[in-house]
């Protein structure tokens, strides 16, 4: 599957899901740490071009939609364009379609302004998965 690239973002991959996990936990405390934790095991695997890494909180259609080709390129652009991940805040989530967006502001070593990363997630009790991944920045449109 190639990659969409919107105006100031590029797109890895989102299927939204109509309908049933519109909350995906009560408590934001709680989702804001696991979902920290996904994108960081997420950026970990594309800084150590571990496809394993990348993928291990994806659910089965993002797993399947994109390869390690696909991965490899995509590892290749963001660390040309934006490269070493060097912080990064949660700020905060929303419901849409069934699925919780989360959002994080980034600071990247090649960027010298803020990168928004949107975390898609669906689930139910302990079991989140990644259905959407956007890395949203003006350097990715060029």
């Amino acid at each position: 599957m190639k990659f969409g690239i919107a105006a100031l973002s590029i797109l890895v991959m989102s299927f939204p899901t109509l309908g049933t996990t519109a909350s995906v936990k009560a408590d934001n405390g709680s989702l804001m740490t696991e979902a920290t934790i996904i994108l960081q095991g997420i950026i970990e695997g594309i800084a150590q071009g571990d496809y394993a890494k990348y993928t291990r909180n994806f659910s089965e259609l993002m797993k399947a939609s994109q390869n390690r080709e696909d991965f490899l390129t995509l590892q290749k652009r963001l660390q040309k364009t934006l490269g070493r991940l060097q912080s990064m805040e949660y700020f905060g989530l929303y419901v849409q379609r069934g699925n919780t967006i989360t959002l994080f502001k980034a600071r990247f070593s090649r960027e010298k302004d803020d990168v928004l990363i949107k975390l898609v997630l669906e689930g139910v009790e302990q079991e989140l998965r990644v259905t959407g991944l956007w890395f949203d920045s003006p350097s990715l449109d060029k």
